[in-house]
């Protein structure tokens, strides 16, 4: 029996991070209903090794740059195929999950007919005005995660019509506790991160899963971090991660005198270890689409500090699911910390709220609204 759908997820990642986990939750809900979801990624990438182990269907494209025609033709010939095999009458779907698959998408376009779906996960602002016009404004539908996406986008010249906000999701009943034992994992997780690393374990640990690349902005996290220490000098930092500011990132902890504190422990597979071992959660980026890491720090039970930067603010309301921070503000960002450490009912308060609210962003509603724009596009194209 023909599936409804045929949707291919197109993702040109590198590395796994918060955008092909979300290509991930998206393709694996659409996939346990009667919807076929082709992941097209590089590869031998971390984005494949994770679709293998969510048996997920996979089509490799060298992906060589932007415009890249070859890639197009490949993936245009192997979408014909599979339509024909499956005598699908509907037309393919092509979900770009990142700014490059756009293009190509675009590319596929101009042989037969696609839908094409353009995901924008980035609050940079868009330069390219011919390229960002041939990307975005040619497709049927452009899903931003947050209102700071949507803003950037009709500012770029893409007709707000085609804009619909879909936030980013956090597989919330796939983890690896359950309500019964998360006391005992969280313990067992700080217990195997105090070994692994050298880091004392009854010390208070505030920690950040990102990227170590300019836009999230770890100096900012480092030098709040020294502020934090000048008051409280037993706290002890994580941060995990990697990217192209790790040299400078620790010769600024040897600078500031802070490494003995400030632990910087690469990327790390097991989030769920990682932020379970956490007392408090810190976001310091100045640019965010939306944040996704928070959602999943929100499941983990914790108190979360953040900047007002890009979409976080869709996602945290200041003192009520958080305390929000002026972005590129360290001496803000550390005060926020410091008033977390010394109020332990604040951190409670604050993480019991995140917990309930993460239910508005679980991955079945966040694939729920997709698909009905898959649908309504389809109805309308």
């Amino acid at each position: 029996m023909n599936k409804s759908f045929i949707i291919f997820h197109l993702d040109d990642g590198k590395e796994l991070r918060g955008g092909q986990r979300q290509a991930l939750y998206l393709a694996e809900e659409l996939n346990n209903s009667r919807h076929r979801n082709i992941m097209v990624c590089r590869k031998n990438s971390p984005l494949e090794k994770a679709s293998v182990k969510k048996k997920l269907e996979i089509i490799n494209l060298p992906y060589f740059f932007e415009w890249d025609i070859l890639s197009a033709l490949i993936l245009k010939r192997k979408i014909k195929k599979i339509l024909t095999a499956e005598n699908q009458p509907k037309p393919a779907i092509l979900h770009s999950h990142t700014s490059h698959t756009a293009a190509l998408s675009y590319l596929v376009s101009l042989f037969f007919k696609v839908i094409r779906i353009v995901h924008r996960r980035v609050d940079f602002t868009i330069k390219k005005r011919l390229s960002a016009r041939l990307k975005y404004s040619t497709a049927h539908k452009i899903i931003a995660l947050s209102k700071a996406i949507k803003k950037i986008l009709i500012s770029g010249g893409v007709d707000e019509n085609k804009i619909s906000i879909i936030p980013s999701a956090a597989n919330i009943n796939n983890t690896p506790w359950n309500e019964n034992n998360f006391k005992e994992y969280k313990e067992n997780s700080k217990q195997k991160i105090s070994e692994k690393f050298a880091i004392a374990k009854e010390a208070f640990w505030i920690g950040s899963l990102i990227a170590l690349v300019p836009h999230k902005d770890p100096v900012n996290f480092l030098k709040a971090a020294k502020i934090v220490l000048a008051k409280f000098p037993e706290t002890h930092f994580i941060l995990a991660g990697k990217g192209e500011l790790s040299g400078k990132i620790h010769n600024l902890a040897r600078e500031l005198n802070i490494q003995n504190n400030f632990h910087i422990i690469g990327y790390q597979t097991d989030s769920y270890q990682i932020l379970s071992s956490l007392d408090l959660f810190v976001l310091p980026s100045r640019q965010e689409g939306l944040g996704s890491v928070l959602l999943e720090a929100m499941n983990a039970k914790l108190p979360i500090v953040a900047t007002n930067a890009g979409g976080i603010t869709d996602i945290i309301e200041d003192k009520q699911n958080g305390l929000i921070a002026e972005k590129e503000n360290s001496q803000e960002l550390a005060k926020a910390q410091i008033k977390l450490i010394e109020n332990e009912n604040l951190r409670k308060a604050l993480a019991e709220e995140g917990y309930k609210r993460r239910i508005n962003f679980s991955s079945e509603k966040m694939a729920e609204a997709t698909f009905k724009i898959y649908e309504e596009t389809i109805k309308n194209t």
